[in-house]
């Protein structure tokens, strides 16, 4: 068994680091190593920034997601590990990228989708459908003057009396 116990990074009361766990590491799969890019000057992991050791991803035999990031060949630094949720192990395969990150993607989250970013046609994202509702002028001149009573938009201000109607 080769445990790696894993602690926060605050320190706590008693001037330590609180034990947040462990796991075997011998029991645990390895799934993906970081990739590299050129930064101008060298080439370094996507995730750690080092340029002799890359970071690790794994995933624990009771399913936990697990980074490490060892920086002592290259800076005498620590060699640290810590729990990720799945949605920081989803994007650290993401930002990872490379073929190795697309087949760990496809295994462990294949509904992550292949675009993620701002709609092409710009404006505000989506808060929910949107619906269409005729108000008669005047009704809609006082719900208009009310938002901007509040300094809101007159959706914003629509969507926050309806919430207070049915709560």
């Amino acid at each position: 068994m080769n445990r790696i116990t894993i602690y926060g990074t605050q320190i706590n009361d008693e001037g330590g680091y609180d034990r947040l766990g462990w796991f075997d590491l011998d029991a645990a799969e390895h799934v993906l190593e970081e990739s590299s890019r050129w930064n101008g000057q060298s080439m370094i992991g996507v995730i750690s920034g080092m340029q002799i050791n890359r970071a690790q991803l794994y995933r624990t035999k009771g399913g936990r997601w697990v980074e490490n990031q060892d920086s002592r060949p290259e800076f005498n630094g620590p060699n640290t590990w810590r729990f990720l949720t799945d949605d920081e192990a989803r994007n650290w395969m993401v930002k990872s990228g490379g073929p190795e990150a697309e087949e760990a993607l496809e295994k462990w989250f294949p509904e992550t989708p292949d675009e993620i970013g701002p709609d092409p046609k710009g404006g505000r994202p989506t808060v929910g459908p949107t619906i269409n509702v005729a108000y008669p002028r005047e009704l809609l001149d006082k719900i208009e003057a009310a938002a901007k009573k509040e300094g809101m938009s007159r959706a914003a201000w629509l969507r926050k009396v309806a919430e207070e109607a049915v709560s």
